[in-house]
């Protein structure tokens, strides 16, 4: 070192004094669903509000009366049969009716000789009879109704099978015979009648 130059201290040390370390604010870390549900809860109850309006609207709106035109054309006329067709229809509805008749009648008095015992092992049997019997012959009778036949055949035809029908029910039934005594009238006056308008 030269004679006669100034010494100089050292370079004052620039670096400030340590500091403490001071972490970093703490943000609240946000979570990323929150805001898509949110959107989506928002989304829905305007869906279901406006679902609610629509629903209120329609409902309160009247719909139109339907207008139906229903044109019907007349009637045919009744078909007009010659007096030999509708005496030949009335030979043929008469006819199977007597034959149905006859059946019928021996099955009847079969199963009201076995109904005087209900207990009997016969009873069963004849009314079981009787029904099939009824079944099959008033079948035979609504077959054999030619379009020619007289009204008053006709009626007095179909009043006569819905009395055997009942009787055959009511029996079916097991009603006692008193109960049933009405429906045994009722058919012997629907014969009648039937006899009546055959002669």
């Amino acid at each position: 070192m030269p004679t006669g130059a100034a010494v100089m201290p050292p370079p004052p040390s620039y670096l400030p004094p340590p500091q403490p370390l001071v972490p970093p604010p703490a943000y609240p870390r946000r979570r990323p669903g929150w805001l898509a549900v949110s959107v989506m809860l928002a989304l829905a109850l305007l869906l279901a509000l406006s679902a609610t309006v629509m629903s209120a609207v329609k409902l309160s709106q009247s719909t139109p009366a339907a207008t139906t035109t229903t044109i019907t054309a007349p009637p045919p006329p009744p078909p007009s049969y010659s007096p030999d067709q509708v005496a030949a229809a009335k030979k043929e509805a008469c006819g199977a009716s007597d034959t149905a008749d006859q059946s019928m009648l021996a099955a009847q008095r079969n199963f009201f000789d076995a109904a005087r015992d209900r207990q009997s092992p016969q009873y069963h049997p004849a009314l079981g009879n009787f029904q099939l019997v009824a079944m099959l012959e008033t079948q035979y009778m609504q077959q054999h109704l030619p379009p020619a036949t007289p009204k008053n055949v006709l009626d007095a035809i179909n009043n006569y099978i819905t009395a055997v029908i009942a009787l055959v029910d009511a029996n079916t039934r097991e009603l006692s015979d008193h109960d049933a005594q009405p429906f045994v009238l009722a058919v012997r006056n629907a014969g009648d009648q039937l006899d009546k308008v055959c002669e």
